[in-house]
């Protein structure tokens, strides 16, 4: 197969019709779930003669369970209508089975079995030319084994977690290996990611880099002084955003004990962190603020809608990110693009963001994250920052242009090998 598909991929490359397969998108139970994913898929259906249709799987979860003590995700999950209209785009949600904890390897047999019908019949009404997966593990597995069914070439997109995490599994490393293997191409938000992605035994020459992009007409610098009478925040203070799920990866406790740190060494500093998100570590956090005695200067916000945050970026005097794990975080380019300096760990592909002492700083792998946090915010809330230059540099960089990277890169699209047909 995929050697005439690819042909005809490319002899049709001004008619294209495409098949975005990816459990990470929105959907109208969770409006902001996976919204990276749908921006850059956005962009690509607004260049001409492009047509495409999203299959974004959910797990299945009778209707009849919906209980109150049931798990508010699969409570979600259960919900999540079978076809829906967002933004423009048609989205179908088929089910897959998921046995939470145990059974992992099994997701990507799953995935596919319970997509296989639909795309079948979306490939009969109208035929694809391609098959564009997010997420190497399980959606890119399952896109390629639909892919070898239907005889079309997969392009799958490394995100982050899927190859960080995933690949210190060894029952999930030898998984994420085959799809990247199996994939016509293969795509990685960062040089970082990239790397990793070698690293896994995928031929270089086979990976294109292509960072995520911003929406200009969103993410811009507001008022400060407007943003922060607009939110009830102080207008005196020196305010720091993050913006993150309240999980251990996100580093919140890390940016906790830093401010901590700055208080005890600064008292005359009015420095207060705001955290946007959600997650299951909050009690955990509520109880960290308490015990350093924070509870009237971190504010542990919750979630807040997508057009919220440019307020949010623009009444921060510095946004921070202490994650141990990073592919490329929208956030940060929000937060440039809006023109706050960041400050963040140097893991991944932020290093590719914060590229200037002028944007921002990076705390080193092998400092100990609550001192490099502190002495950086320290050092940051003192400096004079350029936040026009900041908001350039981070906007600098659209989904359109997203957009026609990803064109270029489909039409570079090599046959397969033998060995991965």
């Amino acid at each position: 197969m995929h050697a005439s598909a690819i042909r005809n991929l490319k002899s049709a490359f001004r008619n294209m019709n495409v098949l975005v397969f990816t459990s990470l998108f929105p959907n109208h139970e969770q409006p902001d779930f996976g919204v990276f994913v749908k921006h850059r898929v956005a962009a690509l259906a607004r260049l001409p003669d492009v047509d495409l249709r999203v299959v974004a799987p959910v797990p299945y979860f009778p209707k009849q369970l919906i209980l109150p003590i049931a798990p508010t995700h699969w409570q979600r999950a259960a919900r999540i209508k079978a076809c829906e209209l967002i933004d423009g785009l048609t989205v179908y949600h088929p089910r897959y089975l998921v046995t939470p904890k145990v059974g992992m390897s099994f997701y990507g047999r799953w995935m596919a079995g319970g997509a296989e019908a639909l795309v079948r019949r979306l490939h009969a009404e109208q035929p694809f030319d391609l098959i564009d997966a997010h997420y190497v593990y399980p959606d890119g597995l399952a896109a390629v084994r639909l892919g070898q069914k239907l005889h079309l070439p997969v392009v799958i997109t490394a995100r982050g977690s899927d190859i960080n995490l995933f690949s210190q599994m060894p029952l999930i490393r030898p998984l994420l290996r085959q799809a990247l293997k199996s994939a016509a191409g293969v795509i990685t938000v960062s040089e970082a990611l990239k790397q990793r992605v070698v690293e896994l035994g995928i031929d270089a020459e086979k990976i294109a880099v292509i960072r995520n992009g911003i929406d200009r007409t969103v993410f811009y610098p507001r008022d400060r002084s407007a943003a922060r009478q607009k939110l009830g925040l102080d207008a005196n203070a020196q305010l720091i955003v993050t913006v993150a799920s309240l999980t251990a990866n996100k580093g919140i406790d890390r940016l906790i004990d830093a401010l901590a740190l700055v208080a005890r060494r600064h008292p005359d500093t009015d420095a207060r962190l705001y955290v946007i998100g959600e997650g299951p570590a909050r009690a955990t956090l509520k109880a960290r603020i308490a015990e350093h005695g924070l509870t009237g200067r971190v504010s542990l916000v919750g979630s807040r809608p997508q057009a919220e945050l440019p307020e949010w970026y623009s009444a921060a005097d510095l946004f921070c990110l202490a994650s141990h794990r990073e592919g490329c975080p929208n956030v940060v380019i929000e937060a440039l693009a809006c023109g706050t300096p960041v400050i963040a760990s140097e893991v991944g592909g932020i290093g590719e963001l914060i590229t200037s002492p002028a944007y921002g700083r990076l705390v080193p792998a092998h400092q100990p994250p609550a001192e490099g946090f502190a002495s950086c915010i320290s050092e940051a809330l003192k400096a004079h920052w350029d936040r026009g230059e900041i908001a350039a540099h981070g906007g600098a960089r659209s989904w359109a242009d997203v957009a026609a990277e990803i064109m270029r890169c489909y039409a570079q699209l090599d046959p397969l090998d033998e060995e991965t047909k």
